[in-house]
């Protein structure tokens, strides 16, 4: 009975977590881009 409670589980949660947290910093990476970019197009001087 309790094989479909095991089967729901990753089967690597080490894999899970890391490619999860390589998403975040790609996403963080581009906001990071963007801010840069605004910051650049702003007539300072």
């Amino acid at each position: 009975m309790n094989v479909s409670a095991t089967r729901s589980q990753p089967p690597k949660p080490n894999q899970d977590v890391s490619t999860f947290s390589i998403k975040k910093k790609k996403r963080f990476l581009m906001e990071v881009n963007k801010f840069l970019l605004h910051l650049l197009m702003l007539p300072r001087y």
